[in-house]
């Protein structure tokens, strides 16, 4: 039997198990068919984005493992899931290990229901369309202003940089990153503005001042190709590679 975590916390924690398992269904490619006049066939236009994914997980309980009823098991997990109905929180399941996605819990009226009364029940939800690897996750720190990775799934990568300023300057200063030998970023860093995050997930270029995102710029990191190797390199004008500086960045490699 299968089992799932929602938002960190697992069905099996309830004495739960997915009792039908979600058929694998790959994101849609977003496209939209047009008739041209005088043109026979219609035009394709590539929205260049995936579609999310709706699935569903029929899940029920096993109480003889715990020394607690169905009923109060039911109403455990209903008191999980109540608060997870405003948006998107990470989803894992063990059909695909190693990865995690966003997913929206969409009927959590009918859930109620069906646990307090059937003592099973169907979610379902709508996930963002990639699933992220774990080891993707994990944040990799430049040295002396170099970072190399590779991106070892099929599909572009959407990295977040985020650099801090290190140094005992009260001024700022222009900072250069180049991806693979190229420029992409040339960016107003030092004691002003010691905090800078491009991400290229949301597309926002930001510091964080008591909780709240302050955009600075347009600028944001290139997508990391699939299947290559790349790598980073960054300095302040006026200053050795890697000096008065720390750079993360975390890839975020993905798959359908």
């Amino acid at each position: 039997m299968h089992d799932f975590s929602y938002n960190g916390v697992s069905l099996s924690g309830f004495a739960g198990r997915i009792l039908q398992a979600p058929v694998h269904t790959v994101a849609k490619r977003n496209v939209e068919m047009v008739k041209i006049y005088g043109r026979s066939g219609d035009d394709v236009i590539d929205n260049e984005s995936y579609d999310n994914v709706d699935f569903s997980l029929k899940i029920g309980f096993l109480p003889h493992l715990t020394a607690y009823n169905a009923q109060t098991l039911a109403e455990a997990v209903i008191d999980w899931l109540a608060p997870l109905q405003n948006g998107y929180y990470t989803y894992r399941d063990t059909l695909n290990n190693g990865y995690f996605t966003q997913a929206l819990l969409k009927n959590f009226g009918e859930v109620k229901r069906e646990l307090r009364t059937l003592l099973t029940a169907t979610l379902r939800f709508s996930r963002v369309p990639y699933w992220y690897s774990d080891a993707g996750a994990v944040a990799v720190t430049a040295v002396n202003g170099y970072a190399t990775l590779h991106n070892p799934e099929q599909y572009d990568a959407e990295p977040v940089i985020d650099i801090q300023y290190t140094g005992s300057s009260s001024s700022n200063a222009h900072m250069y990153i180049k991806g693979n030998g190229t420029e992409f970023a040339d960016i107003v860093i030092g004691g002003i503005t010691p905090t800078h995050i491009l991400d290229a997930v949301t597309g926002q270029h930001y510091r964080m001042v008591d909780g709240a995102k302050v955009y600075l710029s347009p600028v944001l990191p290139p997508n990391i190709p699939a299947n290559t190797t790349y790598t980073y390199s960054a300095f302040i004008q006026g200053h050795s590679w890697g000096e008065d500086f720390t750079m993360q960045i975390t890839p975020n490699w993905r798959r359908l």
